[in-house]
């Protein structure tokens, strides 16, 4: 690759008394290894988990998608999400959208066989969650009805069909699915998803 070749570096420490430029020279490093010029730089700073404190990722993506860069560098996975659902949405997108993700700690290239078999196994991991999600509510759905509680359409919505619906779309279940696995109606699973702050739309089925 040549100097043409743009690339941008994300970094994110989780508190205010930590620095970003450690995680900044180390990838300015990098870039300038593998003759990437560097065009953008998109730090977060604060508490780790907190939406608000990722203003700098947000920009990162819609950077990208206005092709200002073809590579991204981060220090590490665990800098650019928490989250394996969120992780595999990030680099879902970046990679539809033809960037390469060198992540420096895991030694990491999204376009090499390695980073092709990491996109494959993050993709396994997010499935399993969601199948093991979705096993643990039938589980807990079929020790209630062998308990003698009534299930079905329910008449009041309580705090553990709102937990249930909202942790399985979280998941990525369709509105379908989780209606089906709850025993309740599609109705009601939009009516949940449209009060709770957790719920993203409009929401597909």
């Amino acid at each position: 690759m040549t100097m043409s070749t743009r690339c941008a570096l994300y970094a994110r420490v989780s508190t205010q008394e930590q620095t970003p430029e450690n995680q900044l020279m180390a990838l300015r490093d990098l870039a300038e290894k593998n003759n990437h010029q560097v065009v953008t730089e998109f730090v977060d700073k604060g508490v780790s988990g907190i939406s608000k404190e990722k203003d700098a990722r947000a920009s990162m993506l819609a950077a990208a998608r206005s092709k200002k860069f073809t590579v991204l560098y981060c220090v590490s996975i665990d800098r650019l999400s928490r989250s394996t659902k969120d992780l595999l949405q990030v680099v879902e997108e970046l990679n539809n959208l033809g960037i390469t993700l060198i992540f420096q700690r895991e030694a990491i290239d999204t376009k090499s066989a390695i980073g092709q078999f990491f996109l494959t196994v993050l993709s396994s991991i997010a499935q399993l969650e969601r199948e093991t999600m979705i096993a643990r509510i039938n589980q807990g759905i079929a020790r209630a009805k062998s308990q003698g509680k009534k299930l079905g359409r329910p008449s009041k919505v309580n705090d553990s069909l709102i937990n249930a619906v909202t942790l399985l779309r979280d998941k990525g279940v369709s509105i379908r699915d989780i209606a089906k696995t709850c025993t309740v109606g599609v109705g009601t699973v939009y009516a949940i998803l449209r009060s709770s702050k957790n719920a993203e739309l409009p929401i597909a089925a």
